[in-house]
């Protein structure tokens, strides 16, 4: 069962390590991660890596960059990508990461307009935050019916745009809008904790520990 949106914390996102938990009423919940890099690896109290799985592999296993080129995986231990194994390289749409032996990722770049990408796990192994998918947002993440949005939310008729604000997120739809029970016009800030309605769907934004 996955949490709910009852469950978000209260603190301000501003200041926040760009590490954030997003639930979508009725579709699932999402990994939101802002950095321009990040580790994936074994969970681990002491150190742990960004994107932390549940699998036999190590700690510190390999880093995701995004520079103005795209994204490149660098490998520390034991990587293939789509069955070829790699030290580095360069990361397409539909690229099958396995780490290890079996711990299986897919990377994909669902929007022609926006540099943000998505990493599925498919091997039956499990994050550390009880969550669907990891959102690495570049610019800009798209929630809606049409399937090249980050997540597909087909109660909507158009499509939820959060963006980026310096430290904050804000958020955009061209329809009716609430956060935090106050009307808004097509756009607003969002906080940890913020509940935002927009029409046929319920968001919830908190920050992660």
């Amino acid at each position: 069962m996955k949490p709910g949106i009852e469950h978000c914390s209260e603190t301000c996102v501003q200041g926040n390590s760009g590490h954030y938990l997003l639930w979508i009423d009725g579709v699932g919940g999402y990994q939101v991660l802002l950095s321009h890099r990040i580790t994936l690896g074994q969970v681990n109290a002491e150190s742990p890596a960004d994107v932390s799985l549940f699998a036999d592999i190590s700690r510190h296993h390999a880093t995701i960059n995004r520079d103005s080129e795209g994204y490149f995986l660098e490998a520390l231990r034991k990587v293939t990508v789509n069955g070829k194994q790699v030290e580095k390289t360069f990361l397409r749409t539909g690229d099958r990461m396995t780490l290890g032996g079996s711990c299986q990722l897919i990377f994909n770049q669902p929007s022609p307009v926006s540099t943000s990408a998505r990493l599925d796990i498919v091997s039956g192994h499990r994050l550390q935050k009880p969550v669907d998918a990891v959102l690495l947002m570049a610019d800009t993440l798209i929630f809606g019916p049409a399937p090249t949005s980050h997540v597909v939310v087909e109660s909507l008729e158009k499509s939820i745009i959060l963006y980026r604000i310096k430290d904050q997120l804000g958020i955009r739809y061209d329809g009716e809008l609430t956060i935090d029970g106050v009307s808004h016009t097509q756009r607003g800030t969002l906080h940890a904790g913020s509940h935002v309605r927009a029409d046929g769907a319920t968001l919830a934004l908190e920050a992660q520990a």
